[in-house]
């Protein structure tokens, strides 16, 4: 009996409703040169501003966020001091996370996606940079292009 009530209300409610007039739109834009076109492409197909974007990527880009690490303002930190014990000797080290609001862009792209370099060679008494440099501390990201520039963006335009 309700599921009749229901197709009853259903099909009053259909054929009260005023038809719509398809009326047509024309679609017409003012005529513009080829870089105007381009800068009015930049502003109109985004939906959040590049500073915008390079903080969210900034802030979680894939897992942990550069700020976990480097900081929110991007200066970096001293992260942990530790003991390791290396041939009966006993080291006291140190990981610090480097600043990478003043870096130029070659460096900080070459950085964020790269993997370590297994032929590096470490003197016996680098005991601290060999641990720290094998236990790739830095987490590869595999960005494209646009979201490096994007971060680097906005850790420049930090205030």
């Amino acid at each position: 009996m309700k599921y009749l009530i229901i197709l009853f209300l259903l099909v009053y409610a259909y054929s009260n409703e005023p038809e719509l007039q398809q009326v047509p739109v024309e679609n017409k834009q003012p005529e513009v040169n080829s870089a105007e076109q381009q800068k009015q492409a930049d502003i109109n197909n985004s939906f959040i501003t590049k500073y915008e974007y390079g903080k969210m990527l900034y802030n979680n880009p894939r897992g942990i966020g550069c700020n976990s690490c480097h900081g929110n303002d991007a200066r970096g930190r001293k992260m942990v001091d530790f003991k390791q014990l290396h041939d009966k000797k006993i080291y006291n080290c140190s990981l610090v996370i480097p600043d990478i609001k003043s870096i130029d862009y070659q460096t900080f792209s070459t950085k964020v996606n790269s993997k370590k370099n297994a032929h590096v060679k470490f003197e016996k008494e680098q005991v601290c940079d060999k641990l720290i440099y094998y236990a790739n501390v830095m987490p590869t990201y595999f960005l494209v292009e646009d979201e490096i520039d994007a971060i680097f963006y906005y850790i420049q335009n930090l205030k």
